[in-house]
């Protein structure tokens, strides 16, 4: 093996590996820096205000204002969430409109757990942050792949805000709703990507020098696909079982309007259809009983926007669309669903119809790439046998000697013509 590929080889995972050093320790520093108190601040002493305009006393006469109330801490006036941003605005003492600004700021006990948009859009309300299970104390840790290491691996794999939220929404869309499924994720596609750079990285180093090449393309492409793979197996999974909740909605739709038409409510006619459905629909009646765990916590109009947001459908937005508009103008369930349930019946035969238009266009292409050949084997093999028959048998020194023939009368007509 080549001594100089040798070097650069161990030269980039020795670079490699003190750049993750680095990076772990960098990350634990700023952990310790933002897990220290932040300093209280005390407020300094209000200046004795004197008033220069006196109109019925004949001396200019110093009003001293009552002392003001005390202050409390800026971690008493701040929730847990918001101290932090509350420092990093303001770094100096503390004046009467900070204080009002800050005493303004809302708490989690004057808020529910699930709020409509309607209402944190108010001018006068401060949206409070969101919350994730596994931000919560106490929260589970069991769900972790790779048990204590799980956070440092994912952590090691960077990803943009964005992305993460994208991520975070398949893995619900895919069914995955523990706590630290995002982290797990993380964790193992960097745990795929260096696995693969160890693996071929080591056999680089034994096999013979022939396969060298074959090796260094592995060592390239294995890293993209342990990075790949995880995400595209979860999209996979998430559009399977999207595609399970829509041919499950019209038998939802027809049971829940049974339930409703004899008397029970939304919700109790949700939890009756869960026994029915456990067994065939699976992913759907995992949904269903968010849906009812969301409306026992807050209310009924919530678990089914919450419901809209995880599954991207056109019939569950639509479902949900119905159940909101007729909870909120108090019109019949009953017969909103009939209607519905018609309606998406017929739209789910014109898909039908649709994907059976397009499959006589789609296999034109297999019948003319696959059928014609055999065909034109059938028709033209016995024909071309005879040909190689007749011209293995000699056939092919006939044809020569009957041309010369005809060549020769030919030119003895030419000369009798000529004489």
């Amino acid at each position: 093996m080549n001594p100089t590929f040798l070097v650069a080889f161990y030269s980039a995972c020795g670079v490699l590996i003190a750049g993750l050093l680095v990076r772990i320790w960098f990350k634990n520093r700023v952990a310790k820096r933002a897990s220290l108190p932040a300093p209280v601040v005390q407020p300094p002493p209000r200046p004795k205000v004197t008033d220069p305009v006196t109109m019925v006393a004949p001396a200019a006469t110093t009003l001293i204002p009552p002392p003001p109330p005390p202050v409390p801490a800026a971690a008493e006036l701040v929730p847990a969430g918001f101290e932090r941003s509350i420092h990093s605005e303001q770094h100096i003492a503390p004046s009467s409109s900070t204080i009002l600004r800050a005493s303004a700021i809302p708490t989690w006990e004057d808020r529910s757990l699930f709020e409509h948009k309607s209402v944190l859009n108010k001018p006068n309300n401060q949206p409070m942050p969101r919350v994730l299970a596994a931000d919560i104390p106490g929260a589970d840790d069991s769900d972790r792949t790779f048990g204590e290491i799980n956070s440092a691996l994912a952590s090691l794999l960077p990803d943009t805000p964005e992305r993460q939220e994208v991520a975070r929404k398949e893995l619900n869309a895919a069914g995955y709703y523990n706590p630290h499924a995002l982290e797990n994720l993380a964790a193992l596609r960097y745990a795929l990507m260096m696995l693969s750079i160890l693996v071929f990285g080591g056999l680089l180093l034994i096999v013979p020098t022939r396969l060298e090449p074959v090796i260094i393309g592995c060592l390239v492409v294995a890293p993209i696909l342990g990075w790949a793979l995880p995400m595209l197996y979860v999209r996979r999974k998430a559009a399977d079982r999207i595609q399970e909740i829509g041919r499950a909605m019209p038998d939802l739709l027809d049971m829940l309007n049974m339930c409703v038409s004899q008397g029970l409510t939304v919700p109790e006619a949700l939890k009756r259809i869960l026994r029915d459905f456990r067994n065939v629909y699976p992913a759907l009646t995992q949904e269903l009983s968010i849906v009812i765990e969301q409306a026992r916590i807050n209310d009924l109009h919530t678990a089914l926007e919450s419901f809209s947001r995880r599954i991207d459908l056109p019939e569950v937005h639509s479902f949900t669309s119905l159940l909101i508009q007729t909870e909120r103008m108090g019109t019949s369930i009953s017969e909103a669903l009939t209607t519905y349930s018609d309606t998406m019946r017929e739209s789910l035969k014109q898909r039908v119809d649709e994907k059976g238009n397009r499959a006589t266009f789609r296999l034109l292409f297999p019948t003319v790439l696959c059928l014609m050949p055999a065909v034109y084997l059938f028709l033209l093999g016995p024909a071309v046998n005879e040909l190689s028959k007749f011209f293995n048998e000699g056939g092919r020194n006939s044809v020569d000697t009957g041309a010369r023939a005809i060549q020769r009368l030919n030119t003895q007509r030419g000369i009798n013509r000529q004489n």
